[in-house]
């Protein structure tokens, strides 16, 4: 413990210099603007629109009951967002911890944008923590009328300058502290959360990087409690407006400016390769024609509370704690897919304890090589020999581009490199977890979370289905121990083609990437996330 407040000492001293450096001339936010923050709230789900028309109505015996499509396609799970904002007649609330302005990022603004124009009123709330790389078009957009942009947790001071930033973040603990939730809402009445954010690579856009990734779409009476959800950050006093930012008034300017490029950027996307594969999916037709599987039945919404950025709040009220107290647990098998798995003591007794009692434990993670954040890996391999030690069973995803868009999308896009970034857990294939939290530190105790528990077997098994494809030697490796004289090491197991390939060092990286991971394992990872 002394280690760790002498640690913290040392950063806030180095982060007072930076920002002793830093400051002379820059901006703040103002705090009268901050100050009126006015609160407003979801409008009632019995509001008539088109969207009301065709939204999921339980029955009366079954009051609960919502409906439920898997969004595992990157180009399904764009087009049904553009669905959504080009079919609201009432209200858009957008939530993200990632909003990027490249061309799926300006699609879905454009589309906010004329929601706006028809009246439509859209309230978006992004977390802060990478909002300086687009602040004049945030404040902008916030201009226009029907729009109102707030912001999460915000660094006082602006600018962008990356060791101003660093200094705050260093200085100020509660800048650890992230809105991961991802969630977009219209007419409270069809709402998409799950893993992915706005951008290029979560939308089969990006030629370099594609994220393996997992939304659903739900109507019926889940939707409500999810705009409960959005309506707690939304008035919450972690959030500002955007209008309390420097260089508000001057950045109003840009908005038809920006009006015209984004314009000009939707009919140039919509004639592009891309744009026509985007049109090609028919996801309005099919949704309506039920081509689109959907699942019924009950939906827990859990969610951290906006309260969590104070880093006060009691485990119990936490997502985490609020996942235990529901008692799920699997009598047979439990499928756990996380792109940055760390387990912690805690996961290790949660597994420890199951397969005491002879339930199958399976995860899907990603490999070192398709990971986007070394760090983690490092902090989930000190795991793996005691996890495969009591039988738990590790499968690591290739980066591989190896599937087509059209097919089952856990196992890549074609893409130069895939990368896992869904995160869901199927119990014994009654009932699936879909949602933002990662099975690591940081989404247990510093980020915001938001998911849902659908009680569904059917689709329960088609998330299984989809971690089962990923799982398999063509897409990723199977991990497993090998012992020697008392010593044990780890061996990768997977397929190239029709040939089993077995290694002993962590597959597709070299040695500079190994030596990298073996310094990384020497830092107090779980304290640094």
């Amino acid at each position: 413990m002394r280690a760790f407040s002498s640690r913290r000492s040392f950063k806030q001293v180095t982060a007072s210099l930076f920002m002793l450096a830093c400051l002379h001339g820059c901006a703040s936010i103002n705090d009268n603007r901050a100050a009126q923050r006015v609160e407003s709230h979801a409008i009632p789900q019995d509001t008539p629109s088109a969207l009301q028309k065709l939204a999921h109505k339980p029955n009366p015996e079954h009051l609960k009951e919502s409906a439920f499509v898997l969004l595992d396609s990157g180009l399904d799970a764009l087009a049904a967002r553009l669905w959504l904002a080009n079919k609201a007649e009432k209200t858009l609330d957008v939530q993200y911890y990632i909003f990027h302005g490249d061309k799926t990022g300006a699609l879905m603004a454009e589309a906010l944008i004329r929601a706006a124009e028809r009246g439509v009123r859209v309230r978006i709330l992004l977390d802060d923590i990478y909002t300086h790389e687009h602040e004049a078009g945030i404040l902008a957009i916030d201009s226009q009328p029907n729009i109102e942009i707030r912001l999460f947790n915000p660094f006082y001071y602006r600018g962008g300058d990356p060791l101003l930033q660093l200094g705050q973040f260093l200085n100020d603990n509660r800048l650890n502290r992230r809105m991961h939730n991802k969630l977009l809402v219209a007419d409270n009445q069809f709402a998409i959360t799950g893993g992915r954010n706005v951008g290029d690579e979560y939308f089969l856009a990006n030629n370099e990087l594609d994220f393996v990734d997992l939304d659903v779409m739900a109507s019926g009476p889940v939707v409500g409690d999810l705009s409960n959800s959005f309506d707690a950050y939304w008035n919450s006093e972690a959030v500002v407006p955007a209008r309390a930012l420097p260089r508000y008034k001057e950045a109003r300017s840009k908005l038809p400016e920006i009006k015209e490029a984004l314009n000009k950027h939707r009919g140039e996307l919509e004639t592009s390769e891309y744009g026509q594969k985007l049109k090609s999916q028919g996801f309005e037709e099919r949704l309506l024609a039920g081509k689109l599987p959907a699942y019924t039945g009950e939906a827990r919404v859990i969610v951290d509370p906006p309260e969590k950025v104070d880093g006060d709040t009691h485990l119990s009220e936490l997502l985490m704690g609020q996942f235990a107290g529901l008692g799920l647990s699997s009598k047979d098998e439990l499928i756990v897919i996380s792109p940055y798995f760390i387990p912690g003591r805690v996961g290790m007794d949660w597994f420890a304890y199951l397969r005491a009692k002879g339930t199958r434990v399976r995860i899907l993670t990603n490999s070192m090589a398709a990971s986007d954040v070394p760090l983690v890996h490092a902090g989930y391999a000190r795991y793996r020999a005691d996890l495969l030690g009591m039988g738990v069973e590790l499968h690591e995803l290739k980066p591989l581009p190896n599937a087509s868009p059209k097919k089952t999308r856990i196992t890549g896009s074609g893409s130069s490199r895939s990368s896992l970034h869904a995160k869901s857990f199927v119990f014994d294939r009654e009932k699936v977890f879909i949602g933002s939290f990662n099975f690591d530190p940081r989404s247990v105790l510093l980020n915001t979370e938001l998911g849902l528990i659908i009680d569904n077997p059917k689709a329960a098994q088609k998330v299984a289905q989809m971690a089962e494809l990923g799982m398999s030697p063509a897409y990723s490796h199977r991990l497993s121990l090998k012992r020697n004289q008392g010593e044990s090491s780890i061996l990768w197991t997977s397929k190239a083609g029709t040939n089993e390939v077995v290694v002993d060092t962590e597959p597709n990286t070299t040695w500079w990437d190994r030596l990298k991971l073996d310094f990384f394992m020497l830092l107090p990872i779980e304290g640094i996330l």
